[in-house]
């Protein structure tokens, strides 16, 4: 599950909550199906089942609530706590981390394909390399990580396996034929694990000296950001490169993503940008929206094709918004969705 699960933990951990965002454009002229080309809003939902949803936003601007059930109106339930969704070329893979389930769909059509409900211990977020994905559990032990794994998923027949990693598995990634997982989780953990996917062994652990909490690569290096710092790790050599930036004094920057060679972040309720060459972090946020929600605000954010998304949660209880900011920083729209909206997903 997302964040509802950890939200008391949270509080005493001075948790800064995470989100995710996906991008994998598809680079065919011809629609493959009613849901090519636009986004996906993953709705988290609450204790009812029936309050997990995905929204599609077509790039017309169409909106339609509630895909998966559309499509599926028999099909199994997604579960409750709907945490993340990954894509590999046909497939999205969506994660419910309370139901330790990931419901397959054909992410172009979203017909149900199957489930996969095996070595799961409150799944977070995944990745796919080597005809495998690759899925970070939190299990239990919530403050030492001790519990911590990998789920290895076949993705010819989905069968399941474990990779132990003993240590926090959060954010992970895809880049260079490697599998980076973020070491971080609420304040914890300093280090980046690189794993092999081809032979499912740990290669290297990369000590950053904060906790990371999101990451995204760009020409061969992976800029990881923490609540406080924002760090580079060169692929080549996969080291961290240089000192780390301070970019918070108050400990609750979050959510990076790099869109045409700029560095975006969150703070609170505000958006700030820097150039991918910068020494030293903005002082001015590029925009700051208004939010009433108590654990909701900045639920969920991404930048893509020159638009800001940010996801306010509201209450949990009730469908909420999603804003769509140009990247001057003016409103551009606002869009109903399902509740606990915590990520975007473009197809």
């Amino acid at each position: 599950m997302k964040k509802l699960t950890k939200i008391f933990l949270s509080l005493f951990a001075s948790a800064l909550f995470l989100t995710s965002c996906s991008s994998d454009d598809n680079s065919n002229s011809e629609s493959l199906g009613a849901y090519d080309n636009g986004t996906f809003v993953l709705n988290e939902g609450n204790t009812t089942t029936s309050t997990s949803s995905i929204t599609f936003i077509s790039n017309s601007g169409a909106v339609e609530q509630d895909v998966y059930k559309n499509v599926n109106p028999s099909g199994v339930a997604l579960g409750t706590y709907l945490q993340s969704m990954f894509f590999d070329d046909t497939r999205a893979y969506i994660i419910s981390g309370s139901a330790n389930k990931i419901t397959v769909v054909d992410r172009y059509t979203f017909k149900f394909i199957a489930t996969i409900a095996t070595d799961f211990a409150n799944p977070r977020y995944g990745a796919v390399a080597n005809g495998k994905a690759f899925v970070t559990n939190s299990g239990a032990d919530w403050d030492s990580g001790a519990d911590d794994f990998l789920t290895v998923i076949n993705l010819t027949d989905f069968a399941t396996s474990k990779l132990d990693i003993n240590t926090f598995t959060e954010k992970i990634t895809e880049e260079n034929g490697k599998i980076y997982v973020g070491n971080g989780y609420y304040g914890f953990g300093t280090t980046v694990t690189v794993v092999n996917p081809n032979s499912n062994v740990v290669e290297n652990v990369i000590e950053l000296g904060f906790s990371p909490n999101s990451f995204e690569e760009e020409n061969g290096v992976l800029y990881v950001l923490g609540s406080e710092k924002l760090g580079k790790i060169n692929l080549s050599s996969n080291t961290l490169s240089g000192t780390p930036i301070v970019v918070s004094s108050s400990f609750e920057a979050k959510n990076l993503t790099i869109e045409d060679d700029k560095i975006y972040y969150t703070i609170d309720k505000s958006v700030y940008v820097m150039n991918l060459t910068a020494t030293s972090a903005p002082t001015t946020p590029l925009l700051t929206y208004n939010s009433t929600s108590v654990y909701g605000a900045m639920y969920g954010f991404a930048v893509e094709n020159d638009k800001i998304y940010i996801a306010d949660a509201g209450n949990f209880s009730a469908p909420s918004q999603i804003y769509i900011f140009s990247t001057s920083g003016s409103l551009l729209n606002a869009v109903n969705v399902g509740i606990g909206p915590n990520g975007f997903y473009f197809n």
